[in-house]
């Protein structure tokens, strides 16, 4: 791009031997923050796992600076958070996108390179491979974390997180036992959105896994084994 091809000719004079260093090469995109230099590994070949930097160069654009180049002064810093977290004390981690951190450059021209050059080196290499231990549904997670949440009075005891291979693939699932000791599984496979909720192996209900607080109402009647909740049937 021409707005930025003077500030990057500057950044691949001072930071070529890094980028080599890491393996990292640039690419640019245009988004709603502005001009968006980001950093994926030099194979050029299809990578399925989508690797690159958490850093990236964001250079606010034309519109917003009326400028006919980009400038270091209107530039920052973006850090990706996606680094994987403990899904409560289950023993299993889940990773997504969590959000960004952006950090203001330094005014000093050397000041500003040491901290560009310091944020490579130490911040994270990110890459989708799935971990054994990370559970991939977003979904059973969001509801895990709304369950495991609830006040000291109402929470569900014994609440896990397992995987099973099916017929189907694997599924991972909420597990726990009703208040008469069966163990109740609610199951999310897939991305179709539809989940299935199974007392000892027996499927009573389907429901949706976008809906967090219709799950954790679902799952507090299969506790208590209240059939006759709207959530459930017999």
């Amino acid at each position: 791009m021409r707005y930025i091809r003077n500030r990057m000719i500057e950044f691949r004079d001072r930071m070529a031997p890094l980028l080599k260093e890491l393996n990292l090469r640039a690419c640019t995109q245009k988004n709603d923050a502005g001009i968006e230099v980001y950093f994926v590994i030099r194979d050029k070949k299809a990578d399925p796992f989508l690797s690159h930097s958490s850093v990236s160069l964001v250079f606010e654009d034309r519109e917003e600076t009326n400028l006919k180049e980009a400038a270091w002064d209107r530039a920052y810093l973006r850090i990706e958070q996606h680094a994987p977290r403990p899904v409560g004390d289950t023993g299993w981690f889940h990773h997504r996108f969590w959000g960004a951190v952006f950090l203001d450059l330094p005014d000093d021209p050397e000041t500003m390179w040491a901290f560009i050059e310091q944020n490579f080196q130490e911040q994270p290499f990110i890459t989708m491979e799935r971990n054994p231990t990370e559970i991939q549904s977003e979904h059973l997670v969001d509801a895990f974390n709304k369950l495991d949440g609830l006040p000291e009075y109402s929470r569900i005891e014994g609440l896990g997180i397992d995987r099973q291979l099916t017929e189907k693939g694997f599924v991972e699932s909420i597990v726990f036992e009703d208040s008469q000791g069966r163990e109740v599984r609610l199951r999310f496979s897939g991305g179709s959105g539809k989940g299935e909720a199974h007392v000892d192996g027996e499927k009573v209900v389907e429901f949706n896994t976008h809906f967090e607080d219709d799950i954790l109402r679902m799952a507090l009647a299969l506790r208590d084994c209240n059939y006759d909740s709207r959530f459930l049937r017999k």
